[in-house]
């Protein structure tokens, strides 16, 4: 499973975990292999969904600040869920760009919500990730400069 399939089966259970919030996240996987017969999720899908979990509450703290004349329970379920994501891996994987961060959650964005939320979810994501010490994405390098 790639970074991008573990961040897109990440936003699954916490997208599904907003319909149903009684039951554990170890519960929402299960259910996922089991009656729907998903692949079990990567270490780092885990990861992502449980940070999620464990720290919703701080995070739609965040959100709901950046979301600035934006009330919080009409931001769509699947721009939260995006959000949500996106907020486990901002503060919770130093390791990870704030560019691949913010790219990744676009991306879902652009295939799981309306097209108006694009815009949206980018606008708070820059909110969030202002201020964040985090590496560096390396620079690609130019074809003139790829070796032949």
């Amino acid at each position: 499973m790639t970074r991008r399939e573990s961040r897109e089966a990440a936003l699954k259970y916490i997208f599904e975990q907003e319909f149903d919030a009684a039951r554990t996240p170890e519960e929402i996987i299960e259910t996922a292999c089991e009656e729907r017969g998903d692949e079990a999720p990567s270490g780092f899908a885990r990861e992502l969904f449980f940070a999620a979990s464990e720290n919703r509450g701080d995070y739609d703290e965040k959100i709901a600040a950046a979301a600035e004349n934006w009330r919080f329970d009409r931001i769509s379920k699947v721009a939260l869920a995006v959000l949500r994501l996106a907020c486990a891996e901002l503060y919770g994987f130093p390791e990870i760009p704030v560019e691949i961060t913010v790219n990744e959650a676009l991306e879902l964005a652009r295939k799981y919500a309306d097209e108006k939320s694009v815009p949206f979810v980018n606008g708070v994501l820059g909110k969030l990730a202002a201020g964040i010490e985090k590496p560096r994405a390396k620079q690609k390098p130019r074809p003139e400069e790829r070796p032949q």
